[in-house]
């Protein structure tokens, strides 16, 4: 793959704009009725003889935007508006070349009446932020997953700012990069404890440590989920069905619909809830 600078494209299909955005990202241009490109900054881009399209309609040579994953109607990555209580849960790239492989999560919070943010994590510590949104510490291409408001952000900023002390401190102690606990372990606990429904992306690897073996809810708490070092599997009404092979994640996701692949954000479809 070619070493190029950040990179984002939109294309337009069917009515429905893509986009799919990273560092060492390959786009075709496509030359099809059904998909017209809107722009690609700062993208090696391809002309039409490289495109090779199949019976109905399916691009074949696209590998480099399935492998750099692909969400549909992204959430913007903005501080929240608005004078009550806000939680938000973010992820942010590593530094190349582990952006397309490796996110880290954190939440910020910012109490009523407050212009600061308290950010929790693990590898940062626990620190106030003017905007965790668009800047946070070495991550980059930050992604906002869930949005906590009003008195439901109350509970969740009470739950966090008691059981993220507790939970940074274990993993501190305990912190192994692979498999885990680590980062991405801290998200995922702190979700589940404070039962806040939600998910990491794929490429939080980590994410789905339980120890030697864990049975419980999923963190978006519609399915349960079963976890070894080696293997391990999600099933829910919401999470679809999921496979974990040493930490990397597939399958499919029913809500929103998408396909769990463990590079990019982390989905090929729809953006998380």
């Amino acid at each position: 793959m070619l070493a190029v600078q950040e990179c984002r494209v939109e294309c337009r299909f069917d009515g429905l704009t893509l986009a799919a955005q990273g560092k060492g990202v390959e786009v075709i241009a496509i030359r099809h009725a059904a998909v017209t490109p809107i722009r690609a900054a700062g993208c090696v881009t391809y002309s039409a003889p490289r495109v090779r399209l199949v019976r109905l309609g399916i691009v074949t040579r696209l590998w480099p935007l399935v492998l750099a994953s692909c969400v549909i109607f992204q959430r913007p990555v903005e501080a929240p508006q608005g004078d009550e209580t806000i939680v938000a849960l973010l992820t942010g790239g590593l530094a190349h070349p582990m952006n397309d492989i490796a996110r880290h999560p954190w939440f910020a919070i910012r109490k009523k009446g407050e212009q600061q943010w308290m950010v929790y994590e693990v590898g940062g510590g626990i620190a106030r932020e003017a905007d965790p949104f668009r800047s946070h510490n070495i991550y980059v291409g930050p992604m906002l997953h869930k949005v906590w408001r009003g008195e439901e952000a109350e509970r969740a900023a009470a739950c966090i700012e008691r059981v993220g002390t507790e939970v940074k401190r274990d993993i501190d102690e305990n912190y192994r990069l692979f498999p885990g606990p680590n980062s991405n372990t801290f998200g995922d606990v702190v979700l589940r404890r404070c039962k806040l429904s939600a998910a990491l992306p794929a490429t939080s690897i980590g994410k789905d440590w339980r120890g030697l073996i864990g049975v419980g809810i999923s963190s978006e708490r519609t399915g349960i989920q079963i976890e070894t070092p080696l293997l391990g599997f999600k099933i829910g009404l919401k999470e679809g069905v999921e496979l974990h092979v040493l930490g990397l994640s597939l399958g499919i996701d029913l809500w929103p619909p998408a396909i769990i692949v463990p590079l990019g954000p982390g989905r090929l479809g729809f953006d998380d809830r």
